[in-house]
């Protein structure tokens, strides 16, 4: 059985935690964990962070993406996409109007 992305209901934080990010393996780990520090960056600046090829980097990105922890945005004008980190907001608590 096939499960089925669905749209988060209204009020559920959309993205990944920390926790998520630390549950990585430590190559994804250390990608997801620079895209935060960085905000943005294209693929060749991934692949030099992991000392890697192009392809390898696009490959780990795909799985990233594919697991929600990136998002591809596309590069400005005819440039080359971006990747950019999706952290869920923290929710905040709403205290009783008992205290």
């Amino acid at each position: 059985m096939r499960e089925e992305q669905s749209e988060p209901p209204i009020g559920e934080p959309v993205g990944v935690s920390m926790a998520d990010v630390l549950a990585l393996p430590d190559e994804l780990q250390m990608i997801v964990i620079w895209l935060i520090r960085q905000g943005e960056a294209e693929l060749p600046e991934v692949a030099a962070l992991i000392q890697q090829d192009e392809a390898i980097a696009n490959t780990l990105l795909a799985d990233l993406a594919a697991q929600g922890f990136v998002q591809e945005v596309p590069g400005e004008g005819e440039g080359q996409p971006r990747y950019r980190v999706l952290l869920a907001s923290k929710r905040t608590r709403k205290l009783s109007l008992d205290l």
